[in-house]
């Protein structure tokens, strides 16, 4: 008789304050008559980008019900009620199972649901395909106690797909118990979590703590790079004390880079199977380790799995289902042409076809992700890049490697979303664009479109008055160009130069009473046609690089575009924390940074090849290259 074990518990957001209803959408909805979409039955819709954006797209939008609620309650972590007359479905992110991740990756072809019900009416389990096409499977009426346990195969669903399960009630009943389970594996796959924190002992606490609860997680490594010590905050000390497993490492300030490359390093002394990596401000759905740790055990050959990212303000927003790099822009993309930010509170797993489909990607983000040892005994560990794009460049290799990256769905992390972040008004930025222009160096042979990429991001910056970022920029391609021995000397030093140039260049914060009134009403970006914003950009380049004056001082928000401050002389600019600069005009400047950075990417183009070899030799991710770095703190 086969065994079977648990691969995904079918849970509800249960708290002792009741149902968190902000997230509910990705739990559970309303059962309501699929709607059939044209894209179902005409392949070549469902292949072209989703663009609300046309008049025809919103119409069809607009004939999407929005989920409801009303059909049921949540009982506890692993109990609904269904309210009589009323039908419940679980195709949801967190409760439909991926079936079609676990045909391609792993060695299952069957899989179970195991379920108690009560009460009275028709329990059903679904199907979809990878266009999203739904049918039946299963079908079973029930009165009183009864308990289920159909088996289902999924052998032909490796291009996509998920299996839900739907509860229609006659009178009132009770869903109780239910999970997702596949045959038992003999394998192990013990996880190893690495935090790295940097002056935040109390995110830092709740990701132990959320580590240190995971039956599949051995030992907890911590490693603390902030100028404070975590310890000594009273919430950091409990949680710590509370981890028996718990390895608390101080260490200098190497960036993200630098704690996971240490997490991982010390993991290795160990004899665990894999490795998860987890932000200080991420805080996992309480199934995430699990559901990686039993799919990982599963994987018939070495496969990275991350975790979605939620965020945090908007709690049933998923930032993406998978990243790719766009090599002509040099930059990252959603997978699939998928967009970012998919909203399950208004479009619902069950209504959104394309999302069916099982996403391939390059890489996954370190907001949460589990690495096999094995993997990292085949390409080693992180660059040691300090932040930005080390997370791409691992995928990368991983990748050339024959190691595919995943984000399983189903499974996830709530984290401050990217768009609380510009990079373009911090040091970060210094990063950002050397390990961007690094990443290309390592992987793509030709540098076609690194003088575009570079010559536009530029334009953009200068229109904008952004001198500090400018200077940045220029300086990380400078180092870029320097060679391997620059990045390796400049581990732990290059955060404060690229800090106090941006300072010696950037205005100083203006406090609210400085601000004089604005003089009109910005024009919305997005009302701008495509042949005005190329005449505003040529425009708006000339009067940056010319000594001439416009009148008045614009306010600009920090939701506008480049487009609110081409052609100005001076503004006020607000950044997304309400905060607020006074930006004038340094057309003299401006034409020093532009010029150079044409100087500069023009030498990196030159010496793409030759500066590509010597970085791929240098092999910094190695572990004698790490070990090195850590012999030095």
């Amino acid at each position: 008789m086969r065994q079977w074990e648990e691969a995904a518990r079918i849970v509800f957001p249960a708290s002792d304050r009741g149902a968190d209803l902000s997230i509910l959408p990705l739990y559970a909805l309303d059962w309501t008559h699929p709607v059939q979409k044209k894209e179902l039955f005409d392949p070549s819709l469902a292949a072209r980008p989703l663009r609300l954006s046309t008049p025809g797209a919103r119409r069809a939008f607009q004939h999407i019900p929005l989920p409801t609620f009303n059909g049921f309650w949540v009982g506890g972590r692993r109990m609904l009620g269904i309210n009589p007359a009323h039908a419940v479905s679980l195709c949801t992110f967190f409760n439909a199972f991926p079936a079609g991740y676990w045909a391609r990756f792993t060695d299952v072809k069957y899989v179970q649901l195991s379920f108690s019900v009560s009460g009275k009416g028709v329990s059903e389990v679904w199907k979809s395909d990878a266009a999203g096409r739904d049918s039946r499977l299963w079908r079973e009426p029930f009165e009183g106690d009864a308990s289920f346990s159909p088996a289902f195969g999924i052998g032909g669903m490796a291009e996509g797909g998920y299996l839900w399960l739907d509860i229609h009630a006659e009178e009132a009943s009770i869903l109780d118990g239910a999970s997702w389970q596949v045959p038992a594996s003999f394998a192990k796959a013990r996880q190893d979590a690495c935090i790295a924190t940097f002056n935040s002992p109390r995110s830092a606490a709740r990701a132990i703590g959320a580590a240190g609860r995971a039956g599949s997680v051995q030992k907890v490594f911590c490693i603390d790079q902030g100028s404070s010590a975590a310890m000594k905050d009273p919430a950091f000390a409990s949680a710590a004390r509370a981890l028996p497993g718990l390895k608390y490492i101080r260490q200098k300030n190497l960036g993200g880079a630098g704690g996971f490359a240490r997490g991982m390093r010390e993991a290795m002394k160990g004899e665990d199977e894999y490795f998860v990596l987890m932000d200080d401000d991420a805080f996992p759905e309480g199934e995430t380790l699990e559901r990686i740790d039993e799919f990982q055990k599963h994987c018939s050959s070495p496969v990275i799995v991350g975790a979605g990212m939620l965020h945090s303000d908007s709690p049933s927003s998923l930032f993406t289902f998978g990243e790719v790099i766009n090599w002509e822009k040099i930059w990252y993309a959603p997978a699939l042409d998928l967009g970012y930010n998919h909203d399950f509170s208004a479009l619902p797993l069950r209504e959104s076809p394309r999302l069916h489909r099982r996403c391939g990607e390059d890489y996954n983000g370190w907001w949460l992700c589990s690495i096999p040892r094995t993997a990292v005994e085949k390409i080693g560990l992180p660059l040691p890049i300090f932040i930005k794009f080390d997370d791409i460049e691992y995928g990368l290799r991983a990748k050339n490697a024959g190691i595919p990256s995943i984000s399983l769905p189903g499974t996830a992390v709530w984290h401050p979303a990217w768009h609380l972040k510009d990079q373009t008004r911090g040091w970060v930025e210094y990063f950002a664009e050397r390990n961007r222009f690094l990443t290309a160096l390592l992987y793509k042979d030709s540098p076609s479109g690194v003088f575009e990429a570079s010559l536009r991001d530029q334009s953009n910056l200068g229109i904008r008055m952004e001198y500090a970022s400018m200077a940045l920029r220029n300086l990380a391609i400078k180092d870029l160009i320097s060679g391997p021995e620059t990045i390796l000397c400049s581990q732990g030093s290059k955060r404060k130069e690229a800090e106090d140039l941006r300072h010696s260049i950037d205005p100083p914060l203006l406090s609210p009473s400085q601000l004089p009134l604005p003089s009109y009403q910005v024009q919305d970006p997005a009302g701008v046609p495509r042949w005005q914003r190329a005449k505003r950009a040529a425009l708006g380049l000339l009067n940056a690089a010319l000594p001439i004056e416009s009148g008045g001082i614009q306010e600009i928000s920090s939701t506008d575009s480049w487009l609110s401050l081409a052609g100005q002389s001076a503004a006020e600019v607000y950044d997304g924390k309400g905060k607020a600069r006074f930006l004038k005009k340094n057309a003299p400047l401006f034409r020093k940074l532009y010029f150079e950075n044409i100087r500069l990417t023009g030498e990196l183009v030159k010496n793409w090849r030759p500066l590509s070899r010597a970085y791929r030799e240098a092999d910094l991710g190695s572990l004698k290259s790490w070990d090195a770095i850590f012999s030095r703190l």
